[in-house]
C-alpha cells in the first residue's frame, strides 16, 4: 500500500525527464497572441472540472468522464506525510494509511476490502493508498452503474479522512504487516539511499523522515500515538476529495457534500513544520559503497528551490527547461557510444523532491574503478553547455518532438481515461501544479514553441548548472581490489574539468532517410472477415498474413505486433545465449546504418517504433504509432527485417555495457534467487542459466547475426496484427507497400524445437544463503500443465486467484507474516511439461515455515472442500469488470488476437469470454486445485541471509 517518495528514486539515479520551474529567462512575446495568453497570465483552471470547499475547509475536483463508461476514480489526498512526524513517530503515517483499510466507523474489521472485491475492484490496482514525505493519498477505481456504489465509495474516503477505528487488536495485526514491508525494502538500495539522503537534504526534516519510518517505533508505538497523529494532522483543511468519472457533476457534487460536509472543521490554525532545505557554497560529495551494489554510477546533482509560476510565462519556461533535458540526453547518449567512452550511458534532467527542493542531475554509469574519469567527463559536458550552449539544429529537432508530444495528448483529449485526470487534480492541489486542460497546454506549445530560441536555452541551461548548491554522488561495489575514490579525489576530478579547455559541440553525421529506396510495391493475394471481433485478415503477396482490427479507443494510437514460431528454440545449446541476446544488437546499434542516436535524429517529430525481440519459442516485431507515422513505424519494421546494424563495432559496445551490469551480479541475493528458481523449476535446463560475466567474452557477432538473419529472412513465416485508429483502405496500401515486400520464401518454413525443459518430479527443496539483511523470499510452485485448452487455462488462472484472496486474507491480514502474496499461473504453451502454479511472498527468515505451512493447510483445504461460493463470486466480478474495460483497450485486443493464432483458438470466442467467466463454480474451482496443486509435485526454494 505504501510507497516510497519520489525523492528515493532520484537518489537512487533514477531521474525523471520533467520540467522543474527553476530559472526564469527573459522570453520573447509571440506576436499577436490572443489575450489569454499573454505570458503574465494566469493560467485557468480547465472549465471542464468544477472545484469548490466546503464550509470545513475541504476542497474538491470534479470531472465527468466516460473514459472508461461506468467507472469513476476517487481520490482523497491528505496535505501531510512522514515530514509531519515527531522523532517517536518516525514510520507513523504511513502505518497510518494501511490502518485505513482496518476498521472504521462504516467498516468492521475485514469489511472494506471484502465489499470493494464484491463489486469488482481488485486491491492493488484499483483499491490502493501510498505515503510519501509531503502527502498521502487514498485511491478508489470502482464502478458507478449500480445504485449506491458511487455513495459507498464516498462512504469509504469519508472513514479514511475522520472515520478510522485504529482498534488495539488490528493495530497489533497490522504492525506485523508495515514492518514486513519494511523488511522489504532492506538491501543495497535502502543502505545506499540511508547515506545519500543526508548528503542531499543537509539540515533538513527530509533527511530524517523517511516515509517507511524506523523498525523500533514500528514495534513499539502504541495506538494513542498514531491516533495523536490522525487527530492533529487529519483535519479538513488538509484535505481533498477528486471525483472523475462517469457520473453527472452535480451529483457527484451532492455526494461530497453529504459524506464530507458532516466533518466538523478543525479548530485553530493547522500546524505547519520547517520543510525548507539550506543551501551550501561548498560541493557536497557522498562516495557511497556497498558489498551488493550493482555497478559503478556517479552523478552531479544541482540544487534549487521550488519557484511556483502558474502563469502563461511560467508554463512556458517548463518547455524550455524540457528542452534543453531532450538536448543534453542525445548528447550524452551520443558519447556513450564512442569506443572507450567514459560512461555506458548517461542522462540528464530535473525533478522536485518534496515541496521545497528541486534537482537538475546529470548521471551516468561508468566502466568498473572509472568513477573519477566519469565524473570528469560529466563535468566537461557542463562546461561545454555553460561555454557554447546548443546550436539551431539541436533545438530545433527537440522543438519538434516536444511539440509531437503536445499534439498526440490534444487528439487524444476525448479518451483520456479516468485515473489520469484524477492524479493530475491531486497534483493541483498537493504541488499547485497547474490544471489549465490539454486544450490550453496545446495551444501555449505551439504558440510559444516556435518563439524559443537558442540563445535563451543556453541560457537556461547555464542557471541550472551552478557550482554552489551542487551534491556528488558516487555508488560502487565494496572491493578490495578496486577502491573507491576518495571525495578529495573526486573534488581533484572536478577542478580539473573545471581548468580544462572544451570546444562547441560537434555532432557525429547521420543519415538523411530510413530507406534509401522503396522496394516495388506488393500486392494483396486474399482477403476474408472475421466479423465477430471486427478484424479483417489479408494474406499478401509474400504470405504474410495480417490481421487488420480498427477501433476508435484511442485517437491518435496504432498498435502492432507480428510473430513467428521458432525462437531461441532453434540454437544449439552452446549458442544459446548469443540467440537471446541478438535482438540486443538492433536495440543497441540501430537499423538500416542508423545508430539510435541517428534514428532519434531523424525521426524527430514523428513518433513510431518498432523493435525485433527473440523469445524462447518466437521471434517478432512490436511496434506503434500515430496514423499520421504509421508509414515509418513500417519502414521501421521493414529495416529490422532486412537491415539491422550487427557490427563488431556494436558487439563491442554491447560487451561493455553487459560487463558494467554483471560485475557484482552474483553478490546480488535477489538477482541469485530468481536464478535458483528458475534452474530448480525447469530441472536445471540450460536456458534457466543467467548471463555472467564469463559469458560477455564468449558472445559472437557472426553466431549472432546468422541467427538473427535466420529467423527473420521468411517473412512468411510471419503474421502481423494491426489494432487501432486506421481504415482497412487507408492501411492497405502501405502494407503492400513495406509489409507485402519483405523478403520471403513464400511458404510458411520455420517451427519451434521443444527445448524439453521440464518441471522436476516430486517434491524438491532448496535454499539460498545471501545477503546479511534479516529478510527471506519464498517460491512455492506447483506442477499445472493444461496444455493449450482455452477453457481449462481460463479455470486455472481463476483458481490462481482465488487462491490469491484466501492467502492475502491468511498471511498478511491474520497472521501478519508478510507485507504481500502473488499468486499466478505460468506455462509455456503449446508446450508441454513446464507449467506451474506460484506463490511468493516475502517475510522474516524465523516466519518462513509458519507461512509455507499456512499455505500448504490452505491449499489442502481447497482441494478438500472446495472455495466459498463468496470468493468465487468476487473473482468473477473482478474478471466481469475487467473485461468491461479490457475491451475498449488496444492493447487488449492485439494480446488476444495473437494469442488466439498462437493457441489455434476460435477467434470469434475472445468476445464470449465473459460466458467463462460465469460459468465458473466452487466444484470447478475445488478441481481446479485437486489437479494443479499436486502435493507430491512441487518446489519450495527460499532466501535466507547469510549466517
Amino acid at each position: 500500500m505504501g510507497r516510497v517518495s519520489a525523492a528515493i528514486a532520484v537518489v537512487l539515479l533514477v531521474t525523471a525527464l520533467v520540467a522543474v520551474p527553476r530559472a526564469q529567462v527573459a522570453a520573447p512575446q509571440a506576436p499577436a497572441v490572443p489575450a489569454d495568453l499573454a505570458l503574465e497570465r494566469p493560467l485557468p483552471v480547465d472549465a471542464a472540472v468544477r472545484t469548490g470547499r466546503l464550509p470545513n475547509g475541504i476542497r474538491y475536483f470534479i470531472r465527468q468522464n466516460s473514459r472508461p463508461a461506468n467507472r469513476v476514480s476517487m481520490r482523497l489526498a491528505i496535505n501531510v506525510g512522514s515530514l509531519q512526524e515527531e522523532p517517536d513517530q518516525r514510520g507513523l503515517a504511513h502505518f497510518l494509511e494501511h490502518m485505513a483499510f482496518n476498521g472504521s466507523e462504516n467498516f468492521k474489521p475485514g469489511e472494506l476490502v471484502s465489499f470493494l472485491e464484491t463489486i469488482g475492484a481488485r486491491f492493488g490496482p484499483h483499491v490502493n493508498a501510498s505515503t510519501s514525505f509531503d502527502e498521502t493519498i487514498y485511491m478508489l477505481d470502482i464502478p458507478t452503474d449500480r445504485a449506491g456504489y458511487v455513495d459507498r465509495g464516498m462512504l469509504v474516503l469519508h472513514d479514511f479522512a475522520a472515520g478510522m477505528s485504529l482498534l488495539p487488536a488490528e493495530v497489533e495485526k497490522e504492525r506485523g504487516v508495515v514492518l514486513e514491508e519494511w523488511r522489504g525494502r532492506l538491501g543495497a538500495g535502502s543502505r545506499l539511499t540511508d547515506k545519500q539522503l543526508p548528503v542531499i537534504f543537509q539540515g533538513s526534516r527530509y533527511a530524517e523522515r523517511l516515509p517507511i519510518g524506523l523498525p523500533e517505533v514500528l514495534k513499539s508505538a502504541p495506538r494513542e500515538r498514531l491516533l495523536a497523529f490522525y487527530q492533529k494532522w487529519y483535519r479538513p483543511d488538509n484535505m481533498a476529495v477528486v471525483v472523475v468519472g462517469d457520473l453527472p457533476v452535480a451529483e457527484a457534487e451532492q455526494l461530497i457534500q453529504k459524506r464530507f460536509g458532516v466533518i466538523p472543521a478543525a479548530k485553530g490554525a493547522a500546524s505547519s513544520v520547517d520543510a525548507s532545505v539550506p543551501g551550501h557554497q561548498d560541493t557536497l560529495i557522498s562516495m557511497s559503497t556497498d558489498p551488493e551494489a550493482q555497478g559503478w554510477t556517479v552523478s552531479m546533482a544541482f540544487k534549487g528551490k521550488v519557484a511556483v509560476d502558474n502563469t502563461v510565462r511560467g508554463y512556458r519556461t517548463s518547455l524550455v527547461e524540457q528542452l534543453v533535458s531532450q538536448m543534453l540526453n542525445l548528447r550524452l547518449a551520443e558519447i556513450s557510444r564512442r569506443p572507450n567512452a567514459p560512461f555506458l550511458g548517461a542522462q540528464a534532467g530535473g525533478s522536485n523532491i518534496g515541496r521545497t527542493l528541486e534537482l537538475f542531475e546529470i548521471e551516468a554509469a561508468v566502466p568498473e574503478g572509472q568513477i573519477t574519469e566519469g565524473l570528469g567527463a560529466l563535468m566537461l559536458e557542463a562546461k561545454r553547455l555553460q561555454q557554447f550552449g546548443f546550436s539551431d539544429e539541436e533545438l530545433n529537432r527537440a522543438k519538434a518532438g516536444l511539440l509531437a508530444g503536445y499534439e498526440r495528448a490534444f487528439k487524444e483529449r476525448a479518451t483520456a481515461e479516468n485515473p489520469g485526470y484524477a492524479n493530475e487534480y491531486v497534483r493541483h492541489f498537493l504541488e499547485q501544479e497547474p490544471i489549465p486542460g490539454i486544450e490550453f497546454e496545446y495551444r501555449i506549445a505551439s504558440t510559444y514553441l516556435p518563439t524559443v530560441t537558442a540563445a535563451e536555452a543556453s541560457a537556461l541551461a547555464k542557471g541550472l548548472i551552478t557550482d554552489e548548491n551542487r551534491v556528488v554522488l558516487g555508488v560502487a561495489p565494496d572491493k578490495k581490489d578496486t577502491p573507491p575514490p576518495s571525495p578529495e579525489m573526486l573534488r581533484n576530478a572536478i577542478a580539473r574539468a573545471g581548468a580544462a579547455p572544451v570546444e562547441r559541440w560537434a555532432e557525429a553525421p547521420s543519415g538523411r532517410v530510413l530507406v534509401e529506396k522503396a522496394p516495388p510495391a506488393g500486392k494483396v493475394a486474399s482477403r476474408r472477415e472475421v466479423a465477430d471481433v471486427g478484424a479483417t485478415v489479408l494474406t499478401l503477396s509474400n504470405g504474410v498474413e495480417a490481421w487488420l482490427k480498427p477501433t476508435d479507443f484511442k485517437n491518435d494510437q496504432i498498435l502492432f505486433a507480428a510473430y513467428a514460431p521458432g525462437g531461441a528454440s532453434l540454437a544449439t545449446p552452446a549458442d544459446y545465449k548469443n540467440a537471446s541476446l541478438a535482438t540486443a544488437m538492433v536495440g543497441v546499434g540501430g537499423l538500416g546504418g542508423l545508430s539510435p542516436v541517428d534514428l532519434s535524429k531523424l525521426l524527430s517529430g514523428k513518433i513510431a517504433q518498432a523493435s525485433p525481440n527473440i523469445g524462447d519459442y518466437t521471434q517478432g516485431i512490436g511496434g506503434s504509432s500515430t496514423p499520421k507515422d504509421l508509414e515509418t513505424a513500417l519502414q521501421l519494421n521493414y529495416l529490422a527485417h532486412t537491415a539491422p546494424n550487427m557490427t563488431p563495432e556494436v558487439l563491442d559496445l554491447i560487451k561493455r555495457r553487459l560487463s558494467g551490469s554483471l560485475q557484482n551480479r552474483d553478490q546480488n541475493p535477489r538477482a541469485v534467487f530468481a536464478e535458483k528458481v528458475e534452474q530448480v523449476n525447469s530441472s536445471n535446463h540450460y536456458s534457466a542459466a543467467a548471463l555472467t560475466m564469463a559469458d560477455v567474452p564468449l558472445l559472437n557477432v557472426d553466431t549472432m547475426k546468422s541467427f538473427y538473419h535466420a529467423r527473420f529472412a521468411n517473412a512468411a513465416d510471419f503474421t502481423y496484427f494491426f489494432v487501432g485508429a486506421f481504415t482497412v483502405s487507408d492501411i492497405t496500401p502501405l502494407l503492400e507497400k513495406w509489409v507485402a515486400t519483405l523478403p520471403s520464401q513464400g511458404k510458411k518454413t520455420s517451427a519451434y524445437r521443444d527445448m524439453g525443459v521440464k518441471f522436476p518430479t516430486g517434491v524438491v527443496k532448496e535454499e539460498v544463503k545471501k545477503g546479511k539483511e534479516p529478510a527471506s523470499q519464498t517460491v512455492l510452485s506447483f506442477f499445472a500443465d493444461p496444455g493449450v485448452d482455452e477453457l481449462e487455462m481460463h479455470r486455472a488462472r481463476a483458481a490462481s486467484q482465488v487462491l490469491s484472496i484466501r492467502l492475502r486474507d491468511i498471511l498478511r491480514e491474520e497472521l501478519g507474516g508478510t507485507y504481500g502474496v502473488s499468486v499466478g499461473f505460468n506455462n509455456s504453451p503449446p508446450l508441454t511439461g513446464y507449467g506451474a502454479m506460484v506463490i511468493q511472498f516475502g517475510s522474516s527468515p524465523e516466519n518462513v515455515d509458519k507461512l509455507v505451512a499456512a499455505s500448504l493447510k490452505e491449499i489442502e483445504r481447497l482441494k478438500a472442500e472446495g472455495p466459498s461460493l463468496d470468493d468465487v463470486n468476487k473473482v468473477k466480478e473482478i474478471e466481469r469488470r475487467d473485461l468491461e474495460t479490457n475491451a475498449k483497450q488496444n492493447s487488449y485486443w492485439l494480446g488476444s488476437l495473437q494469442s488466439v493464432h498462437i493457441y489455434g483458438w476460435d477467434p470469434n470466442r475472445i468476445n464470449k469470454r465473459l460466458e467463462r467467466t460465469e460459468s465458473l463454480t466452487p466444484d470447478i474451482i475445488k478441481t481446479m486445485f485437486q489437479k494443479y496443486f499436486p502435493l507430491d509435485r512441487y518446489t519450495l526454494v527460499t532466501l535466507k541471509p547469510e549466517a
